[in-house]
């Protein structure tokens, strides 16, 4: 998952509209993603600060409601990581991945 993450991560940096059209169409309301999935957004969102802005809304609308859900460690760091997507729009030179 890694890989494919890796994968789209560096195609988004060229392809993001199309790689977003395909993640979000698989990103299900009221069904918790894979940690893998929250952690691709979070690095497409760090590879194209600004790119990813259009996209936000529907991905915090989407997982606002799944919040509750995540009571596992490895989903709750997961979404712990999805806090750079405004850190990042906020100062894009100089947020680092493991701030």
């Amino acid at each position: 998952q890694e890989a494919a993450s890796a994968v789209l991560v560096e195609m988004g940096k060229r392809f993001l509209s199309r790689v977003m059209e395909e993640l979000l169409g698989k990103f299900q309301p009221g069904i918790l993603p894979q940690p893998c999935v929250l952690s691709t957004f979070a690095n497409l969102a760090l590879a194209n600060v600004f790119g990813m802005v259009p996209f936000l809304n529907s991905i915090l609308g989407t997982l606002l409601p799944v919040l509750p859900l995540a009571r596992t460690d490895a989903m709750k760091c997961s979404f712990c990581y999805g806090k750079k997507f405004p850190k990042k729009i906020q100062n894009p030179g100089k947020t680092k991945i493991w701030e």
